[in-house]
């Protein structure tokens, strides 16, 4: 079991969002060795990453998908990118056994969208041959 609490660093103190409701979960850890990590809270991904997600990334893959034969809904699309590219390592914390898990895309900080969004255009340059533009590029279109 793992218990998240939020707060900030006060002069040299820790100042807990909701202390009282802290204080009723960490009684369920009573007598038990536990391990205490501390980190600076993470940025969720965007709504704007998420718009250039569904709205750039997901068709292009789907749409090169589609001149190679297969037919994928979108979601299946959404779907595969997260198996082949968000794979997340679980540890069993009695034994120390890891298992992989395929991960959330809505549970990723800014940087890792990033980095998935980077594997995934690399992976649809050289198997699909689409090219997905950078979230801030602008593309041209040419008419005849």
């Amino acid at each position: 079991m793992k218990l998240l609490a939020y707060g900030r660093v006060l002069n040299g103190l820790v100042k807990l969002s909701n202390k009282t409701e802290f204080a009723k979960d960490i009684a369920n850890f009573e007598g038990k060795e536990i391990v205490i990590t501390v980190e600076v809270k993470s940025k969720k991904r965007s709504l704007k990453q998420n718009r250039y997600y569904w709205g750039v990334v997901v068709p292009l893959v789907k749409a090169g998908l589609t001149d190679a034969g297969w037919r994928y809904t979108t979601e299946q699309v959404h779907e595969d990118l997260k198996r082949d590219f968000n794979i997340v390592e679980i540890v069993n914390e009695q034994s120390g056994e890891i298992r992989k898990s395929i991960g959330s895309t809505t549970e990723m900080t800014t940087k890792q969208i990033m980095e998935y969004f980077a594997k995934i255009t690399e992976w649809s340059a050289e198997y699909l041959g689409v090219e997905i533009p950078e979230p801030n590029e602008q593309l041209e279109i040419k008419y005849k």
